[in-house]
């Protein structure tokens, strides 16, 4: 099977596969996927919102020890 048939096939595949949960009551749908983007949301800016709480808080412990000296 060629590569193009077998990107082909995959992507048919998965289309059949979120059939079933597009055809659902469209409201339920809407709102299970936006809970879904919030979730993920969630989980992909936590980690740099931590990050960069912990960078501020680095570079001021080192301007007041900058200070100091």
């Amino acid at each position: 099977m060629s590569r193009r048939a077998a990107t082909a096939v995959r992507a048919l595949s998965a289309l059949l596969a979120l059939a079933a949960p597009a055809a659902a009551c469209p409201y339920c749908a809407l709102s299970q996927s936006a809970d879904t983007l919030a979730y993920i949301g969630g989980f992909l800016i936590t980690p740099y919102l931590v990050v960069m709480g912990t960078l501020a808080c680095m570079r001021r412990i080192l301007r007041s020890e900058q200070e100091d000296t």
